[in-house]
């Protein structure tokens, strides 16, 4: 079976690419101060409470998933799902400390988090449009669906997980607020929004490219 450029070149470089978008996103919306991601909310709070780098936390965490992928899910193991375990963490943690350098007032703050927001969505559309592994905790949700025999649905077991995580990660002192709330009702739509226009660009764009070359 022939292997194309694309699948050699484009869609790790595409993955890379949409791993570091999430990290800089999640770096800014850390920055805000207002909130995050439930999964990264609870991380917050593990490495406050034991004074650990979030980096360190976040790739702890997600081995423990890892864990459960490689038990009931080994085939969504990827490229993707190696960059999200080993990268995200101490990428973010590298680029906070660099937009730290700005000014901490309100109005910055309120943009850092429409930002973050934006490039965690759009870094995850990319991500997910290269299609090389998903992300330890998007597959916790797939295996407690099968495990339970789809009495619950992937939605409901997903609102259900991240309100644990949110809880927990507030119990440990991470900030909730307008950023966790925003994440909450936004991150689907804008990922939605993002993917068909990612998948578009490569569908009409560089794979034709490829095929002409």
């Amino acid at each position: 079976m022939s292997i194309s450029k694309y699948d050699v070149l484009v869609r790790p470089a595409i993955t890379v690419l949409g791993v570091c978008l999430i990290s800089f996103g999640i770096a800014w919306m850390r920055f805000s101060q207002f909130g995050t991601d439930p999964f990264v909310t609870m991380n917050i709070g593990i490495s406050h409470f034991l004074s650990l780098e979030f980096g360190f936390i976040q790739m702890i965490a997600n081995i423990a998933l890892l864990a459960v992928m490689l038990r009931f899910s080994p085939k969504l193991i990827h490229l993707g799902t190696v960059l999200g375990i080993f990268l995200v963490g101490y990428l973010s943690d590298f680029l906070l400390k660099v937009v730290s350098l700005l000014p901490e007032n309100y109005g910055m703050r309120i943009i850092a988090m429409l930002l973050g927001l934006v490039l965690c969505c759009f870094g995850v559309a990319v991500y997910m449009s290269a299609d090389l592994g998903i992300a330890p905790y998007d597959a916790l949700g797939m295996v407690l669906e099968k495990k339970i025999k789809r009495r619950f649905k992937y939605r409901e077991i997903r609102i259900f997980t991240d309100v644990c995580c949110v809880i927990a990660g507030f119990s440990l002192g991470a900030p909730v607020g307008m950023g966790t709330v925003l994440t909450a009702f936004f991150t689907g739509p804008l990922i939605n929004y993002f993917k068909k226009t990612v998948d578009s660009y490569l569908n009409e764009g560089v794979l034709q490219k490829q095929r002409i070359s």
